[in-house]
């Protein structure tokens, strides 16, 4: 039996977000999605993934000094967030 792919989402400010990381950055968050819609919250080469404290069903996802943090429900991944290390985790 294969695990269907989860779908990966983004909120509105989240994408503008996404926009003005670096385009090597952009790229490198592209393939790291592929690797997590095939299994979100499971980390493996290529995919670093912890959960957020304090927070239900929320993720980080590291490239680099970036971080997109998202959140997991049955079958989606809805990014909230991107930004650099330094001020992605500010409220």
């Amino acid at each position: 039996m294969t695990a269907v792919p989860a779908e990966i989402f983004f909120k509105p400010s989240a994408e503008r977000e996404f926009r003005r990381l670096p385009r090597e950055i952009q790229r490198r968050f592209a393939k790291a999605f592929e690797l997590l819609a095939e299994g979100p919250t499971r980390p493996r080469p290529g995919l670093d993934v912890k959960p957020l404290r304090g927070v239900k069903d929320t993720w980080r996802l590291r490239v680099g000094h970036y971080r997109g943090i998202f959140e997991v429900e049955p079958g989606k991944v809805r990014f909230t967030r991107f930004g650099h290390r330094s001020d992605v985790y500010a409220v």
